[in-house]
């Protein structure tokens, strides 16, 4: 099953070394991986392989990590109910705007390097979700849980 997972990092690069190695001790397939700086922070997004309990126990795992400031993971829909969409666009940035022409409303959530997660309100996704599910390179997901650490540890509930 494919599994997308975001996550934020203290701006201390030895942090994402020890990212690299729980992914590599925990035997997850990485597919796609993509990480962009920010002014406090390192973002990572990455697109898995693996069973649904083993994602569970990485999620479990990474948020009581110490420099991990927020977790969240993501699985694949085929459905409509997909509230967010990974699209691994290269170079080509026309079909970042397609999508977001697609899904009125929606919402970048992480760029980087041809790398892309957006968030897709209800409303777009009833009206034109058809074309988009036949793009190759677009990937559905329903967020599942999420969870900062930093300031306030809070559980949020994804929708499913």
């Amino acid at each position: 099953m494919q599994w997308l997972i975001t996550l934020e990092t203290e701006n201390d690069l030895i942090v994402t070394c020890r990212l690299m190695n729980v992914f590599r001790r925990k035997g997850m397939k990485i597919t796609t991986l993509a990480m962009a700086t920010r002014p406090h922070c390192f973002s990572m997004m990455a697109v898995l392989d693996s069973p649904e309990g083993d994602i569970e126990h990485l999620f479990n795992f990474l948020r009581g990590m110490e420099g991990v400031e927020r977790v969240s993971y993501y699985q694949h829909q085929t459905s409509a109910d997909a509230s967010f969409v990974f699209l691994d666009a290269d170079a080509e940035t026309s079909r970042v705007a397609d999508v977001l022409n697609t899904f009125p409303g929606s919402k970048l959530i992480f760029a980087s390097h041809g790398k892309y997660l957006l968030e897709i309100p209800a409303e777009s996704r009833r009206k034109a979700v058809a074309p988009a599910f036949g793009m190759p390179e677009f990937l559905p997901f329903a967020c599942i849980k999420s969870v900062q650490t930093a300031s306030s540890a809070v559980m949020v509930a994804g929708q499913a």
